[in-house]
Formats: structure tokens, C-alpha cells, sequence
């Protein structure tokens, strides 16, 4: 009986000492750290992979609303090169398009042929902005989140058993406006970011852009980070 006492008790007091360390790790830092930490993580890092999922109302690509992104898929490596698969909705097609930008200079494949052929960046979706040290993912982290609030430790389905840091906030949407090439207007958004609380690698943020009038939903933007610190062979087509 002695020896039961005992184990319990020691399982109260590993209990009360794992609580105690799940609380200090959610105090050590306030939420406004752990993005800018986040937005420094990211900027530093030599490259990763993400994928870029919109769901609900539709984001067109084109003034006159033909063409809809669905979602792209691809590598970036730091400071000046990114390669995208980007799926897009137009009446009676769903097509993939290629996108590969370095150092400014975009190519894109053909919607038709499949052809390679250089962008004009003012009309079509330009991936690097998504990065871009003054007006992309980390500079938007590191200054232009607002009421942020660490509401937990959570896991993400992809990545199961890897408590993160979720931290939520809202936004003024005219810096994703212009991240976006317009997809997303200048209404603000409600945000929520998931940060690994070691490393400070951002795993996951979703953006809610607020359904305009006419719309029956929201845009729900939900953009997914790994491989962090890996570099890739992105090369002219």
C-alpha cells in the first residue's frame, strides 16, 4: 500500500511540475514577441516550402473576373527566388500555371500550351511579393498585426503531437491587398498564426477576408509552411 501511496504521489508532483512548465512556456513570452520573433525566424531562414489554399468566395486574378485562384504550391529561396504551381478556375477549365520568379524577372507557362513565356508582373499573380521584405509575409508579422492574443498550445492535423504557439489578431487588409496582387481588399481581416515555440518557424496562418456584398461567405486564406531552412534549385525556364 506504502509503495502505491507513494507512486501516486509522485504523479501529482510530475503533474503539477508539467503544469507549471506548460504555464511558464506560455508566459515567457508576450504575443507581440513571439511574432516578431517569428518574422525574424522567417526572414532569416535560407529557404522553405508553402502552399496557399483559398476557400469560400472566389479571388480573381483578372479585372474582369474570369480567371479565380484556387491555390499555389511551391519553394522559395531566400532573398530573390520562388517557384510556384498555381491552380486557377476559368469557365469549363481548371488549369495549373508555372511560376518562376528571380530577382524580379517572371516566367509563367502557357494556361493553353504549357509553354514557357515571360510575365508581365502587372497583371499576373506574382508569388515573391508573398516574401518580399517590405510589403510580404514578415514584414506584415513584424508590424502590421494588431490585438494580438496568445490564446494556447495547439496542434495542427499535419503535424501531429507538435504543440504550437496560437496566437490570434486582425489586420488592415490593404497590406495583403498589395501581397496579394488585390485578391484579397482592403477590409480588415482576423488572423491566427501557429508558431513553433522553439525555433519560431511559422507553420501555419489563416486570414478571413469578410464577405463583400453579394457573397454568401467569407474568403478563408490558409497558408502552410515546412522544410524550413532548405534550399532549392530554382532555375530560368
Amino acid at each position: 500500500m506504502s509503495k502505491r501511496i507513494i507512486l501516486w504521489a509522485g504523479l501529482i508532483v510530475l503533474g503539477a511540475l508539467l503544469t507549471g512548465c506548460g504555464n511558464s512556456q506560455l508566459e515567457k513570452f508576450s504575443p507581440n514577441e513571439i511574432v516578431s520573433r517569428a518574422a525574424e525566424r522567417m526572414a532569416s531562414l535560407t529557404g522553405f516550402e508553402f502552399l496557399v489554399d483559398r476557400f469560400g468566395a472566389p479571388a480573381f486574378l483578372d479585372f474582369n473576373e474570369t480567371i479565380s485562384f484556387r491555390r499555389a504550391e511551391g519553394q522559395y529561396v531566400n532573398p530573390d527566388r520562388v517557384y510556384a504551381k498555381v491552380r486557377v478556375i476559368a469557365p469549363g477549365l481548371v488549369a495549373e500555371v508555372q511560376l518562376i520568379n528571380i530577382e524580379g524577372e517572371q516566367w509563367e507557362t502557357n494556361l493553353l500550351s504549357g509553354e514557357w513565356q515571360i510575365s508581365d508582373t502587372n497583371y499576373t499573380f506574382n508569388p515573391s511579393l508573398l516574401f518580399d521584405p517590405n510589403q510580404g509575409i514578415p514584414f506584415i508579422l513584424a508590424n502590421h498585426l494588431k490585438d494580438t492574443s496568445l490564446i494556447g498550445m495547439e496542434e495542427i492535423p499535419e503535424v501531429p503531437g507538435k504543440k504550437l504557439y496560437a496566437i490570434t489578431a486582425n489586420m488592415q487588409g490593404e497590406y495583403a491587398n498589395a501581397m496579394t496582387y488585390g485578391m484579397i481588399d482592403k477590409d480588415p481581416l482576423d488572423v491566427k498564426v501557429w508558431i513553433e515555440p522553439n525555433t519560431f518557424d511559422v507553420y501555419r496562418i489563416i486570414l478571413v477576408d469578410p464577405a463583400d456584398a453579394g457573397e454568401a461567405e467569407p474568403t478563408t486564406w490558409q497558408i502552410d509552411f515546412w522544410n524550413f531552412g532548405k534550399t532549392f534549385d530554382i532555375q530560368k525556364p
